[in-house]
């Protein structure tokens, strides 16, 4: 008896699916335990904008922390103070060489200052910076030497400027590098109860000892809840990375303090150092200060809580609004935080400092039998095109290769095993359910739902394969989201049409078929749509949604709760529902792109981990129902269109 027969390789094949989805399963339901907890969210003010209110309105820095305190805030956000704050203020000058003697305290200045054009020099006015300005620059500025007087000052030797503009360059450089922070003031808005969030700036050719300076500055902060960085890339980044990660860590390989990623603002070296630090990390949400005219206090509300709801953000940086007139925006502000409160109070969060997220206890192991259900779901492609040999060669060398893998770079294995899944299973989904023959209303309908069922087993796998902090706090995220989308629309019609039971004569009919224009501008209007479509999968594609269907997405989320995609219930689900109903054949092949887009819609709503997993079983949920009764009407209005054609036939 022939062992390799399609009955056996189909019943081994379940059987790998069905250990892989148990092992699922259980993962996603740790994930959801964990995502339930995880219900703290910090609520950030700037300290600059704080004081500016304050000032305005005839309130100490204490005193207006405790109002905002009352309505919800819980921490203050301090950004380093800079040379280049400093220069503002007054409390210190920048001078290069002779230029110096030209400033009105030339003789409170020593004399024996080197004048030369190629040396930079800062005069302290004001004594209460000196010390920090010392210690900071000693670490900070190889070369830089400090010359006592009634006014001391420090000499920077540089690259002798040729020009206005290189002149300008270095003062920029020089201005951005942090001197530490105001610790009395401090003490007194954490005397309050209110947390701090430090946002550490980076400098030129940091050092292991300029590192060690600076983790020892942080570590003197008092109620510090997290750590942010300020610029490009974090300090060390990426000679000195290791350097960083040691001295915010124990000893016993414990964290100071977790690192805070502020969402859509990259930073190199961020991720990897957060990942290092035992993956302790908060995700930060603000709106951009560019942006906030394009918000009320409403609209930003309303932002925020999708971002706390939706994306496992814990963090939020809040910006005031009217601070351009501060005398007068102090109510509209209070009012603002205290809504912002209410709002996701009424989510069920709380509001109070970030805790640590929590990361599902998994086993390599338990990884790898949750990547056999791939392998077997790939296996059962094959066969339902009948290649059974060879879905028992690949489907061995796919074992091997994923074992060595899984051993060798776990991280890289899950990923593209992740990636395997969003695409096998839409595809095998098609193949199973599509054919040639039509099918009434209430079977249509029920094809749909198992169709969307056999897609959801491989957004269950990859919910496993990615059960992770690190994926979770988006760290490191789902590869190849554009392949995601497009390799199903290739290889489905691709193993439907062509690979049928004589594929070179396809293929030959096709290349001999005569094309009309018709077929050229069919096909250019599935190019320009195919464009739209992948350009609209990530983050980049925003700009090509229009007023009016922003408009829907707010409407539907208002009524939901939560917003189904789409491009599942608006696209594919009605047009696969379209193909059930009427058959699949090369007369309605066109039919089958925009249905193919909803089962990968549905799929890869699930690699993006960061989300909420029973956000996006609500989502899918809303999206299958709706797609259904929009399919109906468009069988409908399809039923209609056809009979009057025939009529005028």
């Amino acid at each position: 008896m022939n062992f390799i027969n399609k009955k056996n390789i189909s019943i081994i094949s379940y059987i790998l699916i069905g250990i892989a989805l148990l092992c699922s399963f259980y993962l996603a339901v740790q994930r959801v335990n964990i995502e339930k907890g995880y219900d703290q969210v910090e609520v950030m003010v700037n300290l600059t904008e704080l004081e500016s209110l304050a000032n305005a309105n005839d309130y100490s820095v204490e005193e207006l922390a405790l109002k905002f305190k009352d309505r919800g805030v819980t921490g203050v956000l301090v950004k380093e103070i800079s040379l280049g704050d400093l220069v503002r203020t007054g409390k210190i000058q920048f001078y290069q060489g002779k230029e110096v003697k030209l400033s009105p305290y030339v003789n409170q200045l020593a004399s024996n200052i080197p004048l030369a054009d190629a040396n930079i020099i800062i005069t302290i006015v004001d004594k209460k910076y000196e010390e920090q300005i010392k210690e900071h620059l000693t670490y900070k500025l190889p070369g830089v030497q400090f010359f006592p007087g009634e006014i001391t000052a420090a000499v920077v030797p540089v690259n002798l400027p040729n020009s206005d503009n290189e002149k300008e360059l270095i003062y920029e450089d020089l201005k951005a590098i942090g001197i530490g922070f105001d610790y009395p003031l401090l003490k007194k808005i954490t005397n309050t109860g209110i947390n701090i969030i430090p946002q550490i700036r980076d400098w030129p050719k940091p050092t292991k000892e300029s590192i060690t300076f600076i983790a020892e500055e942080i570590k003197r902060i008092p109620n510090l809840s997290f750590i942010l960085f300020n610029d490009k890339q974090v300090p060390g980044y990426p000679e000195k990375m290791m350097d960083l990660v040691e001295e915010l860590k124990s000893s016993e390989g414990k964290v100071y303090a977790p690192i805070g990623i502020v969402e859509f603002f990259n930073q190199k070296g961020l991720t990897k150092l957060a990942t290092l630090l035992n993956k302790e990390t908060v995700r930060v949400h603000s709106i951009a200060a560019n942006d906030m005219v394009n918000y009320d206090p409403q609209s930003a509300v309303e932002r925020f809580e999708l971002a706390v709801s939706e994306r496992n953000i814990r963090a939020l940086f809040v910006r005031f609004f009217d601070m351009d007139q501060p005398s007068t925006a102090l109510e509209k502000n209070l009012s603002y935080i205290a809504d912002l409160q209410e709002s996701l109070e009424n989510r069920g969060f709380s509001i109070g400092q970030v805790e640590q997220f929590k990361s599902p206890t998994y086993s390599r192991l338990l990884i790898g039998l949750i990547g056999l259900g791939v392998i077997a779901g790939g296996i059962l492609v094959l066969v339902e095109k009948g290649w059974l040999r060879l879905s028992v060669v690949l489907g061995l060398l796919g074992i091997l290769f994923w074992g060595v893998l899984l051993l060798k770079n776990p991280i890289l294995a899950r990923k593209l095993m992740a990636l395997a899944s969003v695409i096998v299973y839409p595809t095998l989904a098609f193949l199973v359910l599509t054919g040639a023959k039509g099918r009434n209303v209430k079977d249509s309908i029920l094809s749909l739902i198992k169709m969307s069922a056999i897609s959801w087993i491989g957004a269950i796998l990859t919910v496993g394969l990615l059960a992770d902090k690190l994926f979770m706090l988006k760290l490191d995220q789902f590869v190849g989201v554009k392949a995601a989308h497009i390799l199903p629309l290739l290889l489905i019609p691709i193993l439907i049409f062509i690979f049928n039971d004589n594929p070179l004569k396809t293929v030959k009919n096709l290349l001999d078929q005569f094309i009309s224009y018709r077929y050229v501008l069919l096909a250019g209007i599935t190019l320009i749509a195919l464009a739209i479509y992948v350009i609209r999968t990530g983050n980049e594609g925003t700009a090509l949604v229009s007023s009016l269907e922003e408009q829907l997405r707010t409407g539907l989320k208002e009524l939901l709760g939560v917003r189904p995609r789409t491009k599942e219930f608006l696209i594919g689900h009605p047009f696969t529902l379209l193909i059930l109903y009427f058959g699949l054949s090369q007369k309605n092949w066109f039919l089958l792109l925009p249905a193919i887009i909803g089962q990968v819609s549905l799929v890869n709503t699930y690699a993006h981990i960061h989300t909420p997993l029973m956000i996006s079983l609500i989502r899918s949920f809303h999206g299958l129902w709706i797609g259904i009764v929009l399919g109906i009407g468009l069988i409908y209005s399809a039923k209609l269109m056809r009979s009057i054609i025939e009529k005028f036939e």
